[in-house]
């Protein structure tokens, strides 16, 4: 469900408006970064920030994010990347022990193609329970067919020359 569909309140359409931008000057999470946007924050480093999800999946849904912006993956400089993956174990591990779960999603959306809402990269960590309502499914038959070796070695070609 698109954003926008949820907008009744006016937080929530300020939300919706920066969402849209692009760029550090009006980017929703460096206006969070930078303290002229509250937001419930988790812990904090010189490099990255995590928080809770303002329309949050499961209770305890939070958000790990570089200070600096990058708008996903793609740009990220290698050692952030590092970084992040560090503190993404701690964060998932708060998560798992706090909320008490039967597990926990991590996930990055990089581009609009992929489902990424917000121009800034950010780590969704969200727990899991085998009863709950949200799905994060691959398509259906995906597994009716396996791949032919021979393509299989042929994209990972592609991937490894890119």
């Amino acid at each position: 469900m698109r954003l926008t569909s949820l907008c009744a309140n006016p937080l929530s359409r300020t939300f919706a408006t920066l969402r849209t931008m692009s760029g550090s000057e009006d980017c929703i999470f460096c206006k969070i970064v930078r303290g002229e946007i509250p937001a419930s924050v988790v812990f904090e480093d010189d490099v990255c920030m995590a928080f809770m999800d303002i329309f949050p999946v499961k209770t305890g849904h939070c958000l790990l994010i570089p200070k600096k912006h990058y708008t996903n993956m793609l740009d990220v400089d290698p050692d952030v990347v590092a970084h992040l993956a560090k503190r993404l174990s701690e964060l998932t591990r708060k998560v798992n022990n706090a909320m008490k779960p039967d597990g926990v999603l991590n996930v990055v959306a990089n581009g609009p193609g992929a489902g990424q809402e917000v121009p800034h990269l950010h780590i969704h960590v969200i727990p899991r329970n085998h009863d709950d309502e949200f799905r994060f499914q691959f398509p259906k038959g995906y597994r009716d067919k396996m791949a032919e070796r021979e393509e299989l070695d042929r994209v990972a070609g592609l991937i490894r020359e890119a």
